[in-house]
């Protein structure tokens, strides 16, 4: 069987499941037409950090690993690329198969990349599905994008992405995407047929986009909060309970 589940392919076979992202970025980098000039490096890390941190969630672990890169290999496709590898080994994941693609047969002068990555599951490890009503929803992290992320303390890497994924502790986690927790609390209520008694915070924007997932939503048990707030160095803000 193949099911979409938020922004994610899940295929089942037998007992495992194999767990399908993706994602994108545009005039991002050090090209002439970029819009937010960055190191190329970045660009990778980042880029990869968004396609892993949806599979994670979900409990699943990282199999291959392919990249897109809408630039030449030389030099900018080269600083990508160790941007990525960086980020992997840094987080024990160097493990992972790799396959991809440059542009090399017309000059760029905007930096385009795609990341896709197929992860691997027992059914039973799954992090989808298994909420309840009661629990509560937390934010992990805080949302950023473009410029604010450079040197935020406050937005999740993959490091703590990880960890979220290796929680027994969460239910389920949501990355907040580009249309912002109040879209993303929206999925969650359509997934679990339950409603999110909300009680943002004052200073919260709701709908501001999460960038490159710089935070994620968390459901978990009232009794398990201190627990997930030592997970990470990363803000925990109460959002709410399902009812």
């Amino acid at each position: 069987m193949i099911e979409r589940y938020r922004d994610l392919v899940v295929i089942y076979e037998n007992d495992v499941a194999y767990v399908i992202s993706c994602d994108s970025l545009g005039a991002i980098g050090n090209k002439e037409n970029d819009v937010l000039k960055v190191d190329e490096e970045i660009v990778g890390r980042t880029t990869l950090k968004v396609a892993l941190s949806e599979v994670l969630c979900v409990g699943a672990k990282p199999l291959v690993i392919s990249d897109t890169l809408s630039v030449e290999m030389n030099p900018t496709g080269q600083k990508i690329l160790k941007g990525i590898k960086n980020e992997l080994e840094e987080n024990g994941l160097s493990g992972v198969v790799f396959t991809g693609s440059t542009e090399e047969n017309f000059l760029t002068s905007m930096t385009g990349i795609g990341i896709t990555v197929i992860a691997k599951a027992n059914i039973g490890d799954l992090k989808i599905k298994k909420v309840k009503a009661g629990m509560h929803v937390s934010l992990l992290g805080y949302p950023r994008v473009g410029s604010e992320v450079l040197g935020a303390k406050d937005v999740l890497n993959l490091s703590d992405y990880i960890k979220i994924s290796n929680s027994n502790k969460i239910v389920e986690a949501i990355p907040v995407g580009s249309k912002g927790i109040k879209y993303e609390i929206g999925i969650l209520e359509k997934i679990s047929g339950l409603k999110v008694e909300a009680n943002f915070p004052q200073h919260f924007d709701v709908l501001k986009s999460g960038g490159p997932s710089t935070c994620c939503l968390v459901v978990h048990s009232e009794e398990d909060t201190a627990s997930i707030k030592g997970l990470t160095d990363k803000p925990l803000t109460y959002v709410g309970v399902l009812v």
